[in-house]
């Protein structure tokens, strides 16, 4: 939700406000025999103005002018991590003592059931060479 600009309204209003207060304070200090130099006094007034122009705008009940975060993500930008998961099977597969039936069911599930004869039987140790064949295989499918 982004809040919208002042409108020209509410411009002119504060360039309004801002000249009657360089009038009043020109007179008040012309009373009190204060002579201040009138650019400097305007340029005054004009910060000031710009100030609080500022902070009535940003203090508002509707919140924040910024869009709220939503939920981020817990992997880095740029990471995969369905890439990161399948390295990690791979890995596991290559350093486990015994062969589990993991990498083998997920190479037949991403074949679509077409290396299912291959792999079938209990679960046997593949070598680097086999997996590397077998995901060819898949990605040329």
């Amino acid at each position: 939700m982004r809040r919208r600009a002042p409108g020209v309204r509410t411009l002119l209003l504060r360039a309004l406000v801002a000249l009657l207060l360089f009038a009043v304070l020109d007179v008040v200090f012309a009373v009190v025999d204060f002579e201040p130099d009138a650019p400097r006094l305007a340029l005054l007034v004009l910060v000031c103005g710009a100030a609080v122009g500022l902070l009535l705008d940003s203090v508002d009940e509707g919140g924040p002018p910024w869009p709220a975060p939503g939920s981020r993500p817990v992997v880095p930008r740029g990471s995969d991590a369905r890439l990161s998961s399948y390295v990690r099977l791979v890995e596991d597969h290559l350093t486990a003592r015994t062969p589990d039936a993991g990498l083998r069911d997920r190479l037949v599930e991403l074949s679509g059931g077409r290396l299912a004869e291959e792999l079938a039987g209990p679960p046997r140790r593949l070598s680097r060479a086999e997996i590397d064949d077998y995901l060819r295989r898949i990605e040329e499918q």
